[in-house]
């Protein structure tokens, strides 16, 4: 039989054709990587960041677990292969749907924060549905994983198919986003990998049949029923809890999925939420309060309200008595210029024709929001939406005003996230682009000379947040020359102290201009000053007079490095404004402030998460996958080098996972959208690298040996860090395209290099020791499963650019690792 003839299968043998083969990886990982995707979404839609990263970081235990089934069963594997990648599709599809609803419809309860307990109990409430969403991964990985053992296929040419497909994968889900939601996603790549299999092999049994048509059946009804079956049931405590209480009067109306977040809006009975709570945000105007009549929410958490605006100046009345209207009142300039970052339901927007705007933009990363109020609640929102002074775009943040030479009278972020993690930058969830040093510097760079940039946040007891804000915003002062950053800011917290309004200007207040803030202020019951230029040096009531009035740039330093928290600026390379704990929060040995005992009070979320989480997987680990290998070792599968085989699977995952979350960081901002890093820098990572694995033979036989390739590798990344990535925020201008292809040729190098380390292992071991080739995929599945865990730590220690410049010495490991006894199988110069 001609095992290369395209379209024929010899069921007795259990033999596929390369063409099949070839096909069958291409179609498995870009479903593969499509459902990651989009079961992060979902879970994302359910979970706070850092509860869904603990959820997608176990989904990956299941290419672990699939090493360890095609260790212990290879021979019934190569015996019935293409029944085994039958099953395996049709289960893997199946699985996804039935794990996912499951997850959709579990009732634990909301994630939970108050304490070291309540949130280690949480992640287990939620680790098992966490490890039901293990099962369809494990069976790509099985499927995958036979292809690339199978002794009768070339390793390279399976391995280019499976990134060209995770590539596909990630170049189509994103804009499919405009036109389906997750759900029919979700449903439809599992009904497309089951219908794709079967075509491709043709079942001959009459069982198999049956079980074929059955499974596209069972998928076909999920896909119509598909709304239904994937319902999300929201916990109580969350903000969409209500919709089960009929005395809330609170509908959801509509939901719209988009790359970044999903949207909901929900119809609520004229009040504000939590009116009790955070006051200084809604005012005390009973008339304007009953105008609160739309809740946006994003994942079921960060909210924003749509007010009842009819077009006249007298349905805003109240609206000025919000602390949304501080940049107002701290400039004297009448009908000012704004930029408002984060649209949400238009609150900042209206807030701005309250005080008759010449113009606004209103600056959204997400599409859905935008969806929303111009079109699918266009009556409702049309009196702002369509006012000739109000201009909607969307695009993030940071490159808007990077790319725009105008100037502004005022910029105001409310409580904005954000929200830019992709999947690859899912492994560092805190991360946040719109609060970082850079971002400060090209804020006041946007301001006109009199200009205002307001920034409200929530603000912790003790300060924290705000705080870090305020540190900031003195550093971006003081890179601007200014020698008494003191005059140039004002800071205004709710009497709770959970929130407060930086204002920072780059000129001086004006003694009219603070005259103007205390007047209206003074007359708030529910907020008021707590910081300006005038404020006592001595007579000191909160951190930030603290913080300013020491006026000198050395004693700063000395007082941010001595803070109990995390108070230094974040930068675009550390971009964790979020994360204000230190590791040494975890067992505190000191007293966090003067005169008290040492606080085990405080809840250290990101390091906490990241050691439960490294925990819950090492346990897994040992009980699924170490303990079997080790198992099925003592019955014969043992070799005296598989130490430095496990070292080079592991380090090869762990580097191609540092390389690729590094990229996708670094590139994000220059693309201008985080969705950008899936379609440009991890499609362009995948493809390169399938061509690294189709050409890895050419590659090792003309440099000789594979750690020639690892001297290529690091020579290319420092290269491109030193010499080419400081440049690239000088051609920010550039058009999408120039800096989409800009990037392709930066990543495509990189890629080229990491495609050839894990096939050329692979294909030399089929040929001496192809028994041990399930175990290797099996090792290098466990790694990918801890990699994202070691990301997020190196990361936020030390920041992205470590991140990327650690694989250079991991791959260099991984190269001097090679065995010796596999050095025949490397292919040779002809």
């Amino acid at each position: 039989m001609d095992q290369n003839a395209a379209g024929t299968v010899d069921a007795h043998a259990g033999r596929l054709s390369t063409n099949q083969a070839s096909a069958l990886a291409f179609l498995t990982a870009a479903s593969t990587l499509a459902l990651q995707v989009l079961i992060y979404r979902i879970v994302s839609a359910k979970l706070l960041n850092n509860f869904a990263f603990l959820v997608i970081s176990l989904t990956m235990l299941g290419f672990a677990i699939s090493g360890v089934l095609l260790t212990a069963i290879p021979k019934l594997v190569g015996r019935r292969m293409p029944e085994t990648l039958l099953v395996s599709s049709w289960l893997m599809g199946l699985s996804a749907v039935i794990s996912t609803a499951l997850f959709t419809a579990s009732r634990a309860q909301t994630q939970v924060m108050s304490s070291r307990m309540a949130l280690v109990q949480s992640f287990l409430d939620w680790a098992p549905y966490a490890l039901l969403l293990t099962v369809p991964f494990a069976f790509a990985g099985i499927m995958l994983g036979a292809l690339l053992a199978d002794e009768q296929l070339p390793t390279r040419r399976i391995y280019f198919f499976d990134l060209m497909g995770s590539a596909l994968g990630a170049l189509v889900v994103l804009p499919l986003f405009r036109y389906l939601n997750v759900e029919t996603m979700i449903v439809g790549f599992s009904l497309l990998l089951a219908l794709g299999t079967t075509a491709l092999l043709r079942p001959k049994a009459s069982s198999m049949r049956v079980l074929g048509v059955l499974t596209c059946v069972v998928l076909s009804i999920c896909l119509y029923k598909r709304n239904e079956i994937l319902a999300i049931y929201y916990p109580d405590g969350t903000m969409l809890a209500a919709i089960r209480d009929p005395r809330t009067k609170t509908v959801l109306e509509y939901t719209e999925w988009d790359p970044v977040a999903r949207i909901e809006i929900a119809s609520v009975p004229g009040r504000a939420p939590n009116p009790g709570i955070y006051a200084s945000l809604f005012g005390e105007n009973a008339t304007f309060l009953r105008r609160f009549r739309k809740l946006l929410t994003q994942n079921n958490y960060a909210f924003t309200t749509g007010v009842d605006y009819d077009g006249t100046p007298e349905s805003l009345t109240g609206i000025e008595e919000t602390i949304y209207a501080s940049g107002y009142y701290a400039t004297l300039m009448p009908r000012p210029k704004v930029a408002v970052i984060g649209v949400g339901g238009g609150f900042d927007i209206l807030t701005g024709l309250r005080f008759d705007v010449s113009q606004i933009t209103g600056i959204e990363i997400n599409a859905a929001t935008l969806n929303i109020v111009r079109n699918v609640f266009k009556d409702y929102f049309r009196h702002w939406v369509s006012d000739p002074r109000v201009r909607l775009v969307n695009a993030e943040g940071r490159h808007y005003l990077s790319t725009t030479p105008d100037t502004y009278d005022i910029i105001q972020l409310s409580g904005v996230d954000s929200y830019s993690g992709t999947p690859g930058a899912a492994h560092v969830f805190s991360e946040n682009y719109l609060y970082t040093a850079e971002a400060f510097d090209l804020y006041l760079n946007r301001l006109s000379e009199h200009g205002v940039l307001n920034m409200m946040r929530l603000e912790y007891i003790p300060a924290r947040e705000m705080l870090r804000a305020l540190t900031t915003a003195v550093g971006a002062l003081r890179r601007r020359g200014v020698a008494e950053p003191r005059k140039h800011i004002v800071m205004l917290t709710e009497y709770t102290g959970y929130f407060t309004a930086l204002l920072v200007k780059r000129t001086p207040f004006t003694d009219a201009e603070i005259e103007k803030l205390r007047a209206w202020s003074s007359q708030r019951p529910s907020f008021g000053i707590s910081f300006e230029p005038a404020s006592s040096k001595t007579d000191i009531k909160n951190a930030y007079q603290e913080f300013m009035a020491l006026d000198d740039e050395r004693l700063e330093r000395r007082y941010v490095a001595n803070y109990p928290f995390d108070i230094s600026p974040a930068t675009d390379d550390r971009p964790f404004f979020f994360n204000f704990s230190f590791w040494w929060h975890l067992f505190p040995n000191k007293p966090l402030f003067a005169g008290q005992p040492a606080d085990w009070t405080v809840v250290p979320v990101l390091q906490l998460s990241l050691v439960v989480l490294a925990a819950t997987v090492f346990l897994v680990m040992v009980v699924a996958v170490f303990l079997p290998l080790r198992f099925l070792f003592r019955r014969g599968l043992s070799t005296p080098e598989k130490s430095r085989i496990g070292l080079y699977c592991a380090g090869a995952a762990l580097g191609y996972l540092a390389v690729e979350v590094a990229l996708m960081q670094l590139f994000g901002l220059f693309l201008g959208h985080p969705n950008y890093a899936i379609s440009v820098v991890l499609a362009t990572l995948l493809v390169s690298s399938g061509l690294g694995s189709l050409w890895a033979a050419s590659i090792v036989a003309r440099l000789g040996n594979v750690r020639y390739v690892a001297y290529l590798l690091s020579a290319t990344i420092f290269a491109e860090y030193f010499l080419v990535f400081p440049r690239l925020a000088s051609i920010l201008g550039l058009p999408f395209v120039a800096r989409a292809l800009i990037t392709a040729a930066l990543v495509l190098p990189v890629g080229l290099c990491l495609g050839v380390f894990l096939p050329t292992i692979l294909d030399a071991m089929k040929r001496l020791s192809p028994h041990l080739v399930p175990w290797a995929w099996g090792v290098n599945g466990i790694f990918s499963v801890l990699a994202p865990l070691i990301a997020v730590a190196i990361a936020t220690t030390f920041g992205i650019s470590a991140l990327l410049l650690t694989s250079v010495p991991v791959y260099l490991v991984v190269a001097f690792s090679f065995p010796e006894s596999l050095a025949g199988g490397l292919p040779k110069r002809a």
